[in-house]
Formats: structure tokens, C-alpha cells, sequence
């Protein structure tokens, strides 16, 4: 009978055994989950990495089409400051998508040059009904769709240009025109050397704007010792070569509220990748401007898989978005387009208030 009984015994004992380790599995399981967060932040940048069909891993969309961020992850939970003091923006005002746009002495320096770069935009007290900066802007996208479109004489008539990443305009100059005010740049061109950032004319005599993906978290200091790609080293020697020009690097915060925007308006769930360069720039130029005029980043009869209007590389995705939640961000311009319709099919033109005049409907 004892070794009936000791085997009972064991028996008894690994049965207890997996209970319990069936209980703390579940335990764990229903602990760590949140069903009151949004889904979006539950995941990381590696998990839709995984999730999403292979033309998402290139950045296609308004930019260089190689790389995606590593290691980045999409946390929840950032603060929402200015650096130039609150705004009176209330729910559903425009103008609280704005906030943080430049580094600023408190948020970023560069150790490497002990300064922070100086702003050369007007002060936000400004006139009644502008932003500080331009009264009119362009902002001129690379889609291939400007091809033969014949507006580069509209879009040189006004004060301010912004124009992305390499996007070139000698060739061009009939369709997209040829003044340069502003060129938001992402990381990649700082790196790469294919587009000879030092010494290419295209980033000469013009404000400069670079951003590279950072964790949704923000961490500025994680974020400066490992960056998607490593702008922080040609933005320093670049800065040192050209004191006089102006040069500013987007806080991530800034990126990661206008995500947070785009879901907020839309009931799907959309991949955690930050905005296009295409929206950062409207967004930054409707900060600064009274009213912003964008060409082709809605696209008009002209419509075609060209991505940029330079380069002979064809993707639907450059049209419809991949990495970059990109057709929702197309929605949401579309809502706020005060121009004509005629205007929006034959030119692919929106007309976009500055925030400062901006006001959405209650439940918009």
C-alpha cells in the first residue's frame, strides 16, 4: 500500500502544482490587460511592423522610401505644453494641434554646440487674425500629380513656400515654381549620402526643418541617443557651417499630437506611425500663416501612382498611404478646405485657415 500511497501523493501534489500555475497564468493575464485604454497604444512600432502588408515598410509617402523607425515604441501619456505659454484653445479648437512645434531651450539642446538655434519667425503677438508669420503660404507637395499642371506662377505669388524633403524646382519651375521659403526634411536626408545634404544648393538660403520618428513616449534624451536615423550629428556640423541660416528640428510631442488628432476623428483603429511630412508641413505652415493654399496633397484629375513628380518610381501607396496613416490625414484636410471644389479637381488645391481662425463645430 505505501508505494500506491506515495504515488498518490505525487499525483496529488502535481495536480496542485498546475493549478496553480494555471491561476497565476490567468492572474497575469487579466492584470496586465486594459480594456479602458485605446487599442492603437497597446501596440508597438515592432508589432505593426509585423501587421502591416510589405509596402508599409518603406516610407514612401512625401520622402525618402527607405527604413522604418527601430526599436520605437507607441506609449501613451503626453504631456501637452507650449513652450511660448498656453493658447485660449478650447475643445475642438484647431489651434491645440500646434503646440511644441520647435526645439526650445527647456526641451532640446544640443550638447554637442551648447545653443539652441533662434527663431526666424515673427513673435506670436502678431496682428489680428494671423499667426505671427506670413498672411498667405504655399505648401507644395512632390506628388507626381503637379506634373503638367501649370502652377508654378500661382504658387511663386505668394509670400511663403514650403517645399519637402529633395523635392527639386529647376526643371520644374512651369508646374511647381521656383521659390523656396521653407523645406521640412526628414532625418534621412541628413543621413544619406545620395542626397549630399552638405553641400547640395537645395538646403541653402532656406529655413530648414528636419524630423526623425521618436517613441510616442517623447523621451527627448532616449530619443538624442538613439534616433531613427542619427540627425542630430549633420544637424550640429551643419549648424556650425552656416551659423546665419535658419534651422529648427520638430519636438516629437508635436508629431505625436497630431496622431493623436487623426484618431481621435476617426472610429477605426489606425497604425501608430507618425503623420506624413506632407501634414506636419500644412500643419506647421497654418501655425504660422493666415491662410495656407496646398497643392496636390489631395489629388486632383491628374491623379497618378507617380509618387514624385521628380523621381520615376510608381506606388499606389505614395497615394493611399502605407507607413504613414496618409488617408486619413487626407480626410481630415479635405473637412477643413474652405477653397472651391472647381479648385480642388482641376488644380488639386486646398485652402486652409490659419488656427488662429479655425473653428470646429461642437460633436465635429
Amino acid at each position: 500500500m505505501k508505494p500506491h500511497l506515495k504515488q498518490w501523493r505525487q499525483g496529488t501534489l502535481c495536480g496542485i502544482f498546475a493549478w496553480g500555475l494555471l491561476f497565476l497564468v490567468v492572474f497575469l493575464y487579466f492584470t496586465d490587460s486594459n480594456p479602458a485604454q485605446p487599442a492603437p497604444s497597446s501596440f508597438s512600432f515592432l508589432e505593426t511592423r509585423r501587421l502591416l502588408p510589405a509596402q508599409g515598410r518603406q516610407r514612401a509617402i512625401m520622402g525618402a522610401s527607405e527604413g522604418l523607425p527601430e526599436g520605437a515604441d507607441a506609449r501613451r501619456g503626453l504631456p501637452r505644453t507650449h513652450p511660448y505659454g498656453p493658447l485660449p484653445a478650447g475643445p475642438g479648437d484647431l489651434r491645440a494641434w500646434a503646440p511644441d512645434g520647435f526645439e526650445n531651450e527647456d526641451d532640446f539642446l544640443s550638447p554637442q554646440t551648447g545653443r539652441t538655434s533662434q527663431s526666424a519667425f515673427p513673435p506670436e503677438d502678431a496682428a489680428p487674425g494671423t499667426s505671427g508669420g506670413p498672411e498667405g503660404a504655399r505648401v507644395v507637395t512632390s506628388a507626381g500629380a503637379i506634373l503638367n499642371s501649370s502652377l508654378g506662377e500661382e504658387i511663386d505669388s505668394h509670400d511663403a513656400v514650403l517645399r519637402f524633403n529633395s523635392a527639386p524646382t529647376r526643371g520644374y519651375e512651369k508646374d511647381v515654381g521656383n521659390k523656396t521659403t521653407v523645406r521640412i526634411i526628414n532625418s534621412q536626408i541628413l543621413t544619406n549620402p545620395r542626397h549630399h545634404f552638405v553641400d547640395n544648393s537645395l538646403y541653402k538660403d532656406v529655413i530648414l526643418v528636419a524630423w526623425d520618428p521618436a517613441p510616442y513616449s517623447a523621451n527627448l534624451h532616449l530619443w538624442y541617443k538613439k534616433p531613427d536615423y542619427n540627425l542630430f550629428t549633420p544637424y550640429v556640423q551643419h549648424r556650425q557651417r552656416n551659423p546665419d541660416q535658419p534651422f529648427y528640428i520638430l519636438h516629437p510631442k508635436f508629431i505625436w499630437q497630431l496622431w493623436d488628432i487623426i484618431q481621435e476623428k476617426k472610429k477605426e483603429k489606425i497604425q501608430p506611425n507618425p503623420p506624413s511630412s506632407g501634414f506636419l508641413g500644412i500643419l506647421l505652415m497654418m501655425s504660422l500663416c493666415g491662410e495656407v493654399h496646398v497643392y496636390e496633397y489631395i489629388p486632383s484629375v491628374r491623379q497618378t501612382d507617380l509618387c514624385h513628380y521628380h523621381e520615376p518610381y510608381y506606388d499606389a501607396a505614395c497615394t493611399l498611404g502605407a507607413y504613414h496613416p496618409l488617408l486619413y490625414e487626407k480626410l481630415l484636410v479635405q473637412r477643413l478646405n474652405t477653397g472651391a471644389q472647381g479648385d480642388l479637381h482641376r488644380k488639386g488645391k486646398v485652402v486652409l485657415p490659419g488656427l488662429r481662425a479655425v473653428r470646429c463645430p461642437p460633436g465635429a
